[in-house]
């Protein structure tokens, strides 16, 4: 691979990685190139760029960056045209929104708990080296549950997004201020998930009779893995 000058990015990925987060630990960040310049936007907020750049990126690429900028969904041109298609005419909203940038590009409400806000997860995340979610200027504060009851929208969009931890089945692991999937979708005609068959693989809305789910290669993310495939899980009610 070719060698580049350690930037500040890199050397703060090295930072971060030292302290043990997931599997990058024996990466030589110095060899690896920083793409920040090329899809950050003058506010730091990622653009949204056509499948074809991100093809030209390596999977270190990706998830250094995404990494060191808290950054989880890299929003393609054919992403934002699928979602377009499925909305169609009918009312949406997208939960767990992060940075606010697919909503925006789909001039709908961008609704996020912003729990990396909280000092009790915030100091979790600085524990194990790990940026938090930067929140966009459009980000409503508002857990899904309760944005889906505000909204009342036909179709809801999840990208990335974590579900609700169970008691009753912690084998799926999650997040105790989860996404609450079965009750998102007791509020809508269409639960969109868009996410990684591994990183998403105990999400509720898999387990629905009829979801449809494809694998486009126009989606990326910060996943790392080279075996499990990105996907957009669509459920819509009978």
């Amino acid at each position: 691979m070719e060698s580049y000058s350690q930037t500040p990015f890199q050397k703060q990925a090295g930072r971060l990685l030292g302290k043990g987060v997931g599997a990058y630990t024996e990466l030589d960040t110095s060899n690896v190139r920083d793409i920040s310049p090329d899809v950050l936007d003058e506010d730091g907020r990622i653009k949204i760029l056509p499948a074809s750049y991100w093809a030209g990126t390596t999977v270190y690429e990706r998830a250094l960056f995404g990494h060191v900028h808290g950054v989880y969904s890299f929003p393609t041109v054919e992403l934002v045209a699928r979602l377009r298609e499925i909305i169609g005419e009918r009312s949406a909203i997208e939960i767990g929104a992060g940075d606010g940038v697919l909503a925006q590009e789909l001039n709908i409400p961008a609704t996020d708990s912003r729990q990396h806000e909280e000092p009790k997860y915030r100091a979790i995340y600085q524990a194990t080296g790990q940026p938090p979610v930067r929140y966009g200027p459009n980000i409503i504060k508002m857990n899904a549950s309760r944005a889906v009851r505000r909204y009342k929208p036909q179709v809801v969009i999840g990208c990335w997004v974590t579900h609700k931890w169970e008691a009753r089945r912690p084998e799926a692991g999650g997040n105790e201020v989860g996404i609450d999937e079965a009750d998102v979708m007791a509020h809508c005609e269409t639960y969109v998930l868009v996410g990684n068959e591994r990183s998403q693989r105990f999400a509720r809305v898999l387990e629905r009779p009829g979801v449809e789910i494809e694998y486009p290669d126009w989606l990326y993310s910060r996943a790392h893995t080279q075996t499990a495939r990105n996907m957009i899980a669509v459920w819509n009610r009978p």
